[in-house]
């Protein structure tokens, strides 16, 4: 499975709690519809440096990063070997 849809499945999984809203996608605003919380960012965050072996440090941690699924990913691809 690649970034994009793991990330897809664990947000709808741990975020969203199975529970989609209508027109969500991997562009849909994570941040702005209050799916991204401080909290769950940092679940999101050890997740991702977990599975996928990636670090983040404190200047990764702004909103651009985190708008939406398919930044995300984009963000994590850059930063894997």
């Amino acid at each position: 499975m690649d970034i994009q849809a793991a990330l897809h499945d664990y947000i709808v999984t741990h975020g969203l709690q199975g529970k989609v809203p209508a027109g969500f996608d991997d562009d849909y605003d994570l941040i702005d519809s209050g799916i991204i919380d401080s909290l769950f960012m940092l679940n999101l965050v050890t997740y991702l440096e977990q599975q996928h072996q990636v670090e983040f440090g404190m200047n990764d941690l702004v909103p651009k990063h985190f708008k939406s699924i398919r930044a995300l990913a984009a963000f994590v691809t850059s930063k894997t070997p």
